[in-house]
């Protein structure tokens, strides 16, 4: 018969956790955890201070050179002119009041007073819908 000291060294061989191996791992995913979240935080730091530069105004120095125009000869001295007329133009039909098409009655009306009117009455009824006729097949007879 077997002593009982041998029955323990037996059970102790035999284990099928290994108790060390897991407590190092355990111990490995936590370290890994705080990394992995340490470097995601510094990651986002630097992609936001990296927005903020973008945000930032051009210097006068970099502003003038976007103007910068260039050499003789020109075909238009300054080429931002004619987008600015055009802006212009717009902004002062969409902010003003008047005749679309006087003989019919239809006229125009500042943006912000037709989005006023709009929230009050609300949108117009649509118009019902005719149902297009069903197709047929190029030879068939109807």
């Amino acid at each position: 018969m077997q002593s009982p000291e041998s029955t323990d060294d037996a059970l102790s061989r035999n284990r099928d956790v290994n108790i060390r191996r897991v407590l190092v791992f355990g111990f490995s995913l936590a370290l890994g955890t705080i990394f992995v979240s340490l470097a995601m935080w510094g990651l986002f730091r630097v992609l936001a201070r990296e927005e903020t530069v973008a945000e930032r105004p051009l210097p006068p120095a970099v502003a003038a050179s976007l103007k910068r125009t260039p050499p003789e000869p020109r075909l238009e001295p300054n080429p931002l002119l004619p987008r600015e007329r055009v802006r212009a133009e717009e902004d002062a039909v969409l902010t003003s009041y008047g005749w679309v098409d006087k003989k019919t009655g239809v006229a125009r009306v500042p943006i912000t007073r037709a989005m006023e009117i709009l929230v009050a009455r609300g949108l117009p009824p649509a118009k019902p819908m005719v149902a297009a006729p069903p197709m047929t097949a190029a030879g068939a007879k109807p």
